[in-house]
């Protein structure tokens, strides 16, 4: 591989096979060109409730389903972007698989994977992958082809535990005030409960907490979930 691939190689997807707790537990796949398409897809769900007669609905939240994703990339056989060398297109396609869909002895099942490509990193599970071939030598095996996988986002439980601590209404928690942001709101996302938003204003020593400046840094005490009240000294 030249050097200018062998420089950009930190930078290319990546595929690496983990445990239940997040540890690496096999060899990454690392592509040889970064992929060509890459979609992310969001699930919300909302219940509708429409009274008999009448147009439209209620909607009412009840979830949001783990985000999905495609990547698309291309694999290559010929040595174009390996210097000359050659790397056989049916041995990176067993790579892929050996990382993605391979049984793990100790699993009983593949592997978590853990999917990185510049800033985006996910922990997630393979849904389904497509492999095209394309392109072949004289014998007809295959020099050129193109993966198309889709990946469900999970989330490792150890890494669930550590996000739920640090949301968690035990803790002091800090917030700059964007554009257009209402304490009520912001409240429900420290504590899921926004009738705790008279407390944080007495605590910020808001004088209009019904129109919040962009750029306010609030401070989010530890609430009392018995009585609602503050923790910490509101001086």
């Amino acid at each position: 591989m030249d050097d200018q691939s062998l420089a950009k190689l930190p930078f290319n997807l990546k595929i690496i096979p983990i445990n239940d707790t997040g540890f690496p537990i096999g060899i990454p796949f690392i592509a040889m060109f970064n992929p060509e398409n890459f979609t992310i897809h969001e699930d919300i769900d909302w219940l509708a409730n429409c009274p008999p007669g009448a147009q439209g609905a209620n909607l009412k939240y009840k979830g949001t389903k783990p985000r999905t994703f495609t990547l698309e990339f291309t694999i290559d056989g010929t040595g174009v972007n390996t210097n000359g060398v050659k790397i056989p297109v049916t041995a990176q396609v067993a790579l892929f698989r050996a990382a993605t869909t391979g049984v793990r002895g100790a699993l009983h099942k593949p592997a978590f994977l853990l999917v990185q490509y510049g800033l985006f990193i996910c922990t997630c599970a393979l849904n389904s992958s497509n492999v095209t071939y394309s392109l072949f030598d004289f014998t007809g095996l295959p020099i050129r082809a193109k993966i198309s996988a889709s990946f469900t986002e999970h989330t490792v439980p150890t890494l669930s535990d550590i996000l739920g601590m640090l949301s968690s209404p035990d803790l002091t928690h800090y917030k700059t005030v964007k554009e257009g942001e209402l304490l009520p709101v912001l409240t429900n996302e420290i504590y899921n409960n926004q009738l705790y938003y008279l407390q944080v204003a007495k605590v910020n020593k808001l004088k209009n907490f019904r129109k919040l400046q962009a750029g306010t840094k609030l401070k989010f005490p530890p609430i009392d979930s018995n009585n609602g009240s503050s923790k910490t000294q509101t001086s």
